[in-house]
């Protein structure tokens, strides 16, 4: 690095420096002396990037991988450095159907480090959960709230589904929601989405534990994402924007899906929507440096990406 550094100055150089101007010997000096700090400087930068967090583990089904895919570009102001950011499989790295889109980003310089996380990261989390089946949640009466009028039950469908109560009177349910392909997330100004389809089987729970299937409901679901950091982790929450019923299957006969908005709706919101959320508050890790802290960051939803400005300390 010293050799691209200094500049090259030949011995017929030297023999003339008495006619050289007294700034370029002032230069020459000057980077002389600037040259080792250079040098440290550099060597400082190499070592703090090999604690970068390469691969995370993020639970026992998923690790985020954060190698680099190109080498460092360096310019007068700033070096940026592009990074895979993609969710596999523990010990299995799947590629997903789809591939990372290119991003801009505007120029910035208010804060020490920006980081832009493009909708191809929290995609492949969608992917990587729903092949792993996790994706998927058995609902009990028991996971309403108490004050809830509406109750998982036989009687409480069949006000809807008269043959529901005819068939299966006086019987617990249960319902099974689980998703029929990976969850999609789209990131447009100010605005995080995530579209998911699955599919909602409901169960009349026999009084010897067996399942007696009484429909299966396609379900289709808008929610918006609301993203912050907390430490070192993106976290969110989810809240729901719409949703749409189509019957499936039906056991029981043929009736209106329609009837059943108002109490899928409330599953959605009060049971299943806080669960995910819980999981959401716990983070994911960003790619860090090792003793690394954000300092006042902010965080931006831009078109297919997020961007996190922040400035940033490292401690002892």
């Amino acid at each position: 690095f010293c050799f691209t550094c200094l500049p090259n100055v030949s011995k017929e150089h030297i023999r003339f420096a008495a006619v050289a101007s007294i700034l370029e010997i002032m230069f020459f000096f000057l980077l002389m002396q600037i040259c080792p700090l250079v040098n440290k400087a550099v060597e400082d930068l190499n070592t703090e990037l090999k604690t970068l967090n390469v691969l995370a583990k993020v639970d026992k089904y998923a690790e985020i991988e954060y190698s680099m895919v190109s080498s460092p570009e360096v310019s007068k102001s700033s070096i940026d450095l592009s990074l895979k950011g993609e969710f596999y499989n523990i010990g299995k790295h799947q590629e997903p159907p789809f591939s990372p889109t290119a991003i801009s980003l505007p120029p910035q310089t208010d804060k020490m480090l920006y980081i832009a996380l493009s909708a191809f990261t929290p995609n492949s989390a969608g992917f990587v959960y729903n092949k792993a089946g996790v994706l998927s949640l058995y609902i009990t009466d028991d996971m309403v709230p108490k004050a809830s009028p509406f109750r998982l039950n036989t009687k409480t469908f069949g006000v809807f589904i008269p043959q529901i109560a005819k068939q299966f009177p006086g019987l617990m349910m249960k319902l099974l929601l689980k998703t029929e392909e990976s969850p999609k997330v789209s990131f447009e100004p100010k605005n995080a989405t995530l579209q998911t389809s699955a599919t909602m089987t409901a169960y009349a729970i026999q009084p010897n534990g067996t399942l007696s299937p009484l429909f299966v409901l396609n379900v289709e679901s808008s929610v918006t994402a609301h993203l912050f950091l907390s430490g070192m982790n993106i976290a969110g929450s989810l809240s729901l924007n719409k949703m749409k019923l189509t019957l499936g299957t039906s056991y029981v006969g043929q009736f209106q899906v329609g009837t059943l908005d108002t109490i899928f709706q409330m599953v959605l919101k009060m049971v299943v929507i806080p669960i995910v959320n819980a999981q959401l508050e716990k983070g994911y890790p960003l790619p860090a440096l090792k003793k690394m802290q954000l300092i006042n960051p902010q965080l931006q939803i831009l078109k297919d990406y997020m961007l996190i400005g922040t400035d940033v300390q490292f401690i002892s």
